[in-house]
């Protein structure tokens, strides 16, 4: 989608693909709640109404920075489509998926794949629920997708932990001390 997302379109995908806002969220985002030292960003506006501190991964980080150089004095928006507030992203999306040959993408599913993703990266339940905006366990289990290569990666760490063991069922039946089931 890189190569058929117009730049701000492309800026807008890579915050909510990074860190799961919710559309609105990021569409009503305004500056003076973006912290670039501290590498975060306050969400104000959310649909619980609730503040929440997103932090900055280094992509998201530079996708604020460019943002910065196309400001406009007379906003305090931060997304911006020709100098003026964004409303909907919904078109120039739609466009981007049909050019790049995507069917049936929607713009929520960026943020059940940073959830996925927060959890694939080893980011606690709890932490990856506040970043997204989760209010419960139960909701942020349904935004996480288990692939077949989540399994295996799983078999993998098993695999590797126990193999750090000092005691495993190999060794404990080489030294006759079997194991009782």
């Amino acid at each position: 989608m890189q190569a058929t997302a117009a730049p701000h379109l492309l800026r807008f995908l890579t915050v909510a693909y990074t860190v799961g806002p919710r559309k609105g969220e990021l569409l009503k985002l305004e500056w003076p709640d973006v912290d670039m030292r501290r590498k975060e960003f306050t969400l104000r506006k959310t649909k619980n109404g609730e503040t929440r501190i997103v932090p900055m991964p280094l992509d998201v980080l530079t996708v604020f920075l460019e943002l910065w150089k196309d400001r406009r004095l007379d906003t305090k928006r931060v997304f911006l489509y020709k100098g003026k507030p964004w409303k909907n992203p919904r078109t120039a999306f739609a466009a981007a998926c049909r050019r790049a040959g995507i069917f049936g993408l929607r713009l929520h599913d960026l943020r059940h794949t940073a959830s996925t993703n927060l959890r694939r990266a080893g980011v606690d339940t709890m932490t990856a629920m506040k970043i997204v905006g989760h209010k419960s366990e139960q909701m942020h289990r349904r935004y996480n997708t288990i692939q077949p290569e989540d399994l295996q990666e799983a078999a993998d760490k098993l695999q590797r932990y126990t193999a750090n063991t000092v005691i495993t069922l190999v060794t404990s039946a080489v030294s006759g001390q079997g194991v009782n089931a």
